[in-house]
């Protein structure tokens, strides 16, 4: 053996060595951290990727099928004619109307109004470049008289001033600032989330069931409810300010959070328990027999849960980070709470309201056209939750079932200090709610102060002596019966023939009656301007029966999911033997299928009508032509923005924020009951 032979057989001795000395915990640290850009990165580009394969495809299929349509007619006319019976036919043809006029429709009449001139008729780009030629909405401007760039930006995040620090984020333009908004929303969410999820899922200690239970709270109020009262704790004047700088002296300066770094506060501490629930769902759904696997491998501690457990539970949480990402960049309320600063207002979902949400219905160009970008956003993060996490996802759900979770008892001491890392963790999720609480019941609040002077329940007067908000209130309970009752027959009849039926084009129309929960609310309301406005269906001054149909189609996948997950867990032969004794179709799926699945209906049916209840975006918009039939949702803003003497401004509106939360709460704390580990059906996803 040569010297360079014996040196290279030193070498990979050496690295033979190197590599069976366990990773450090920094070292895990460092390598995650350093490889996070690229992860993130990678995973974007792939989902880009994915989308444009998906469209690809489709475009080639709609083309093949041009070109010989009649064939394929046929043979999908002879496929329906063997798997719908009259009952299955008149649940599709329901369906598919439906979504067809309340949200296929409208996004096409988004679509068209944008690239159409308004003067001739005729497509046209001269919105978009319009658009562009905004510095409100994108940063960069082109002066064609001198032939030079200009760019409108702030660049500095961070204002100092004598004794306050005013961190308030970067401007650049509506377009970039909804972008880095919802990526650093994400970030967060993602980080919090799963870290209380694993938490939750694989460890048992004294308090765990409240615990899990206090962590549902922050998907009760919205962004929108939750700002009302974080814009007072943020305040320079604030509980927090008050706290640490003029009680406790800990901080040297006041600090002040405004703009678009509050709007990323408020998202964050609104949102991360979208991912908390998907990814406590994936944990609880993984294999044990694959960790103890890897555990016998020599895969132990970080190792194993960088290496087994949190690939297993990637696809849940990226699909809840995926669905952070399009509310935060669809998130109307927030911004409307901090509208008076107005780097605040340089958001697209903000943009588009200011130019729609007008008492003569009239449009600005402007807002459509942004509505196309928001709706691309949100079509391309859409089709990647889809490869993540389909309505077909609920059969390894199901699975998952049949063993017990790997769950780890911890001692007293643990424990102890594992409470000391959560309490104050949960105080600081809890933000929103207990802003909104605190705000609701403030007396007179000294400046210094850090709670108010007094309490008092003056401010609840709001909910009963002021008859357009108790009307308000009242015809939001309605229309969110109503819109139950029509999401029940229209879901579980979807859900039903998704199951149960192998019909052409089974995989679009799941895809069609999922997409709602990713489609902005506020592009799905302008279309409705577009194409029903001074119609009957839409006559000045009464938008009712659009908001419920708004509430129906936005709220569908909720339904939707908690039926299919009933259907998926129910044996076809039960439905069988009854038709074999006799019985028909239409009786079987009355008798049999919905006594079976009635409780997963009854869960996404308490679900869909919590979250229509608290509708922002289209309850606002359409709201604002017809205020006599507007929901609670639109006079908690009027409420908000009142100067009159009538109410005490976010007192008042604070007020309507807890009533919405008492509702969400518990209609929430029994539908996580009746779902357990199945509580990503919670997000619609």
């Amino acid at each position: 053996m040569t010297g360079s032979q014996e040196m290279e057989k030193e070498q990979r001795e050496e690295q033979e060595r190197i590599e069976l000395i366990p990773d450090s915990n920094w070292e895990n640290l460092q390598r995650f951290l350093k490889n996070l850009p690229s992860r993130i990165i990678h995973g974007f580009t792939n989902g880009l990727r994915s989308s444009g394969r998906r469209i690809t495809a489709s475009f080639h299929s709609a083309r093949d099928f041009l070109r010989e349509p009649g064939p394929r007619l046929r043979e999908s006319y002879k496929e329906l004619r063997r798997e719908l019976d009259k009952l299955t036919a008149i649940q599709l043809a329901a369906v598919m109307i439906s979504f067809t006029l309340f949200l296929i429709l409208p996004l096409v009449s988004v679509i068209v109004f944008s690239f159409t001139d308004p003067n001739t008729g005729v497509p046209s780009l001269m919105h978009f470049i319009n658009l562009f030629s905004d510095t409100n909405i994108w940063p960069w401007y082109y002066q064609a008289e001198t032939g030079r760039w200009f760019f409108f930006a702030n660049l500095r995040p961070i204002e100092y001033g004598t004794n306050t620090i005013i961190i308030q984020g970067w401007d650049l333009g509506a377009i970039i600032n909804s972008i880095y908004v919802a990526i650093l929303v994400t970030f967060f969410s993602v980080v919090l989330g799963v870290f209380l999820a694993f938490l939750v899922a694989r460890y048992d200690y004294p308090g765990k069931s409240v615990i899990r239970t206090v962590l549902i709270f922050p998907i009760l109020a919205t962004p929108f409810v939750g700002a009302i009262g974080i814009k007072s704790f943020i305040g320079l004047n604030g509980f927090f300010n008050n706290l640490f700088y003029d009680t406790l002296h800990i901080l040297p300066v006041q600090v002040q959070i405004e703009g678009l770094a509050a709007i990323i506060f408020v998202q964050s501490l609104s949102f991360f328990s979208l991912v908390y629930l998907n990814a406590y769902s994936s944990f609880m759904s993984i294999d044990p027999s694959l960790e103890e696997q890897a555990e016998n491998l020599g895969a132990t501690g970080p190792k194993l849960f960088r290496s087994v457990t949190l690939p297993l539970a990637m696809p849940g949480i990226q699909a809840g980070a995926i669905l952070t990402f399009i509310l935060s960049i669809e998130d109307l309320g927030t911004p409307i709470v901090f509208s008076e600063q107005q780097m605040a207002t340089k958001t697209l979902a903000y943009q588009i309201f200011v130019s729609i949400a007008t008492q003569a219905g009239t449009i600005d160009p402007k807002g459509p056209a942004i509505g196309i970008i928001l709706l691309v956003f949100a079509l391309i993060g859409f089709l990647t939750i889809r490869k993540y996490a389909g309505l077909r996802s609920y059969e390894s759900g199901t699975k998952g079932g049949q063993w017990n979770p790997r769950v780890r008892r911890l001692r007293i001491r643990t424990s102890f200090m594992l409470y000391l890392i959560l309490i104050p963790l949960l105080f600081f999720a809890l933000i929103p709610q207990i802003s909104v609480v605190i705000l609701s019941f403030a007396g007179p609040w000294s400046t210094n102060s850090v709670l108010p002077d007094s309490w008092t329940l003056e401010h609840y007067s709001v909910l009963y002596a002021y008859p357009s908000v108790v009307n308000s209130i009242n015809l939001t309970l309605i229309y969110g019966v109503v819109a139950t009752v029509l999401i029940v027959f229209l879901g579980t009849s979807a859900a039903y023939i998704i199951s149960r039926k192998d019909i052409p084009g089974k995989t679009a129309l799941d895809l069609l009656v999922t997409s709602p929960i990713a489609l902005p609310g506020i592009v799905i309301a302008t279309g409705y301007f577009t194409l029903f406005f001074g119609t009957p269906i839409f006559p000045l001054d009464a938008p009712a029966f659009l908001i419920i149909m708004s509430y129906t189609i936005r709220k569908f996948p909720f339904t939707v999911r908690a039926a299919y997950a009933g259907l998926q867990s129910t044996p076809v032969v039960l439905e069988e033997a009854s038709q074999n004794l006799g019985a028909t179709k239409n009786q079987t799926f009355a008798k049999i299928t919905m006594p079976l699945i009635g409780v997963n209906v009854l869960a996404g049916s308490l679900l869909s009508f919590v979250y229509s209840v608290s509708e922002v975006s289209t309850s606002l918009i359409l709201g604002s032509l017809g205020r006599d039939q507007a929901p609670m949702t639109f006079w908690t803003k009027e409420v908000l923005e009142s100067h009159s003497a009538s109410y005490s401004g976010p007192s008042s509106a604070a007020c309507l924020g807890v009533l919405m939360m008492a509702l969400q709460m518990a209609v929430i704390t029994v539908t996580n009951k009746i779902l357990g580990a199945r509580s990503s059906a919670m997000t619609g996803i």
